[in-house]
């Protein structure tokens, strides 16, 4: 990406943390960002910030409609991503295993598993079509490791 060319990047949760200085940095690069997050409010802010071509979508990567939806309407309106970068992520609140509840291990694992898998599940396809594009999934360093009280972060990662 450094030829001076732009190109079509996705970015998930582009709404906050690395995925949001990933969006300003690869708009100030020249490149055209096709981002989403979870939060109206940090998508306008996006949209208010870097207009068109770039767009910016409310979207929860754990649930596959949603995913799915957005990803048609991008590739019905823009050449295929020459990259899609899988950010969106959520950790548990700090606790030992046996106090984060079902339904916490849940939206966890369903944003961080299922979310990275719906992306790939959604652009993949149009991607190998065209016969170009890469997909960077975003981990941690605790996806290697382990961290007591954030054990189901650390099991999605």
């Amino acid at each position: 990406m450094a030829d001076g060319e732009g190109r079509i990047v996705v970015v998930t949760g582009a709404t906050r943390g690395i995925g949001s200085a990933l969006t300003h940095r690869l708009v100030e690069l020249g490149h055209t960002v096709i981002g989403c997050g979870r939060s109206q409010g940090g998508v306008d802010e996006l949209v208010s910030k870097h207009g068109a071509p770039h767009q910016f979508a409310a979207v929860d990567v754990a649930k596959w409609p949603e995913v799915e939806a957005w990803a048609a309407s991008v590739l019905s309106d823009m050449p295929t991503p020459d990259l899609v970068i899988n950010n969106a992520g959520i950790i548990n609140r700090n606790a030992p295993l046996w106090e984060i509840s079902p339904e916490e291990f849940s939206a966890v694992l369903d944003t961080n598993v299922d979310g990275t898998a719906n992306v790939i599940r959604a652009f993949l396809p149009a991607m190998i079509e065209s016969g170009r594009g890469v997909i960077v999934n975003m981990s941690s360093g605790w996806g290697r490791s382990t961290s007591p009280e954030v054990a189901p972060y650390c099991a999605s990662k």
